[in-house]
């Protein structure tokens, strides 16, 4: 007994060393690639992740960016409250439970070179057999639900997955057959009635519980409708066009116009120039932010009174407060400042420039507004 366990703990010190190498390997060969390449792109991740998981505090713009979207936070508890009225998590849990446990058996088995046939097949009687592609999705269902946990976004990738592992199990075989084994009422066709009456009854209450309600949104669907959206969409000509990620990215599906950036976040270079694109919200004099938006060819910056004047996050996750911390400025209103943060030297731009003062005018021509946009032309001999 004392051998058959040493070599089971031989085997699987090995098989932990083994994966070690393999990701320090992996690792290396990474960076010195990106090294190569002079890849930048995913920096931004490592620095939201530290501050994340709380290895250290960061003033950078991107990661601040991240950490104060909703998205980006943990899962949120109710999340499972929703996924258990469609039966859906309950069904998952079942098909976890009994694929861990059955994975968790042949890997014990096989890992310890057990020579007792009859344990061996007593073993098997009561477990699985875990086929390669069930081993390949238990693998990937346990690391998107981790992801899940951490970042709330993630979830699309682990409740689709959700759905395919809990109809693999509900309509398999195997699952049944070793639970009917283990309570004693093993039937082939008690397993055959199994594998479909459940998938069908789990449907029926489906349809039952949320068909009328699916049929009440689907009668008043309607077009999108943003009036001050659509005004401003129809006003673009031919010109380049500088303001936040969001809106561009609808300036350029409905006008095809040329834009100076877009939610295309995950390159070093469009971070860098979303950040000075943006500082049109921080406290900034309007000559550095003319010759910023110019060295990318704006003709045109669009400002939005919902960012400029944002109240849906709390002050320090507000765009402004991330700008400001990012220069090095104080924040505005009530609350706490780090003592190293200064008075800026200038009011804040998108708040100023409405003012039509000459230093703004000198740069900046309002040439379209309505109660949410307020779109200014770049002056070219300055």
């Amino acid at each position: 007994k004392n051998l058959k366990t040493g070599s089971f703990l031989n085997r699987l010190g090995k098989l932990l060393l083994h994966l070690f190498v393999v990701l320090c390997l992996t690792l290396f060969l990474n960076n010195i690639i990106k090294k190569i390449l002079n890849l930048k792109s995913d920096e931004h991740i490592f620095k939201f992740l530290k501050a994340k998981f709380g290895f250290g505090a960061t003033r950078d713009f991107d990661a601040n960016l991240y950490l104060c979207e909703e998205a980006f936070g943990l899962l949120p508890f109710n999340t499972f409250e929703r996924l258990s009225d469609t039966l859906l998590f309950y069904a998952y849990i079942f098909v976890l439970s009994i694929t861990v446990i059955a994975a968790l058996a042949v890997a014990f088995r096989n890992l310890s070179y057990s020579t007792n046939q009859q344990s061996v097949y007593k073993m098997g009687e009561y477990t699985i057999g875990l086929k390669p592609e069930t081993a390949y999705n238990l693998i990937h269902t346990i690391l998107f639900g981790f992801l899940a946990l951490s970042t709330m976004r993630m979830k699309y990738l682990w409740t689709s997955h959700m759905c395919v592992f809990a109809s693999f199990g509900l309509c398999s075989p195997e699952i049944w057959e070793l639970l009917l084994k283990l309570i004693h009422l093993y039937n082939p066709k008690r397993i055959c009635i199994m594998r479909y009456s459940i998938p069908i009854l789990i449907l029926l209450y489906l349809c039952y519980k949320f068909w009328p309600g699916m049929m009440d949104e689907l009668s008043e669907l309607r077009e999108f409708y943003d009036p001050d959206t659509v005004e401003l969409m129809n006003w673009i000509k031919k010109a380049v066009f500088a303001g936040s990620m969001q809106l561009l990215a609808g300036v350029k599906l409905c006008t095809g116009r040329t834009l100076t950036n877009h939610p295309h976040y995950e390159d070093s270079s469009l971070r860098e120039r979303t950040k000075a694109v943006y500082q049109i919200y921080a406290k900034r004099a309007p000559e550095e932010v003319h010759a910023l938006l110019r060295s990318f060819g704006t003709d045109y910056v669009i400002l939005e009174d919902s960012i400029c004047y944002e109240r849906r996050h709390r002050r320090g996750c507000r765009l402004r407060d991330l700008l400001d911390i990012a220069n090095g400025h104080m924040m505005d209103g009530p609350g706490e400042n780090d003592p190293d943060l200064k008075l800026a030297g200038h009011p804040r731009f998108c708040e100023e420039i409405k003012r039509n003062l000459p230093p703004y005018t000198a740069y900046f021509t309002r040439v379209f507004q309505n109660k949410t946009f307020h779109v200014y032309k770049l002056s070219r001999n300055k």
